[in-house]
């Protein structure tokens, strides 16, 4: 039995997809500490009361922006994982496709931010983060297995050595400063991963 979808239900979810993208690009361009409800609903043509009808708060309205991808990210280690390639040339894979990729892009204007908003939305965020990190680990790990990684190194130092690499502040540094071209950045910042993680030959 097909599900058909009221007038006012249609136009609630046109409107919540305008005040998202709308959201999106505000928070892009200013960040999430400049960017204000206000403008939002100003921007979208919405009074203020009808943008709190759909996100009570700022952390709502930028939780779901972000969300799906996190998601995205999931999708990407998940698809890492499943490649017939080594535990190393999936990483390399997750980490090219990340460094250029939305949640990357959210994280450069939004970083000192995070914890406001995750822990706004730990439930949420405790479905995702964890299954993030028990994919790079998998993938760790069986590269500990087939004797390319460091035996001696915990999986979780590495890992967490890794999630760091999608710290903005040296990318804003590099290639918006310095003008670094991003495929030039992203091969930097593999090389000096791998070269602390992989095993040394006797």
């Amino acid at each position: 039995m097909t599900t058909r979808i009221s007038l006012k239900e249609k136009q609630q979810k046109e409107r919540e997809q305008l005040i998202l993208e709308y959201a999106e690009r505000v928070l892009l361009e200013k960040g999430y500490h400049d960017m204000s409800m206000d403008e939002i609903a100003i921007g979208v043509g919405v009074a203020k009361g009808t943008l709190y009808l759909h996100f009570p708060k700022k952390e709502d309205l930028v939780f779901t922006i972000v969300e799906p991808k996190m998601q995205s990210f999931l999708g990407s280690v998940e698809e890492a994982i499943a490649l017939p390639v080594s535990p190393k040339e999936k990483l390399e894979f997750l980490l090219n496709r990340e460094l250029s990729g939305a949640f990357f892009q959210f994280l450069l204007t939004s970083i000192p931010d995070m914890t406001t908003i995750f822990k706004s939305h730990e439930a949420e965020v405790n479905e995702i983060l964890p299954k993030i990190f028990s994919g790079i680990h998998e993938m760790l790990n069986e590269g500990k297995r087939e004797g390319l990684f460091d035996p001696d190194l915990p999986v979780e130092f590495m890992s967490s050595a890794f999630i760091n690499l999608f710290e903005p502040h040296l990318y804003k540094e590099m290639v918006e400063a310095r003008k670094m071209p991003v495929e030039v950045f992203n091969s930097h910042v593999s090389n000096v991963f791998f070269r602390g993680i992989m095993k040394i030959k006797e």
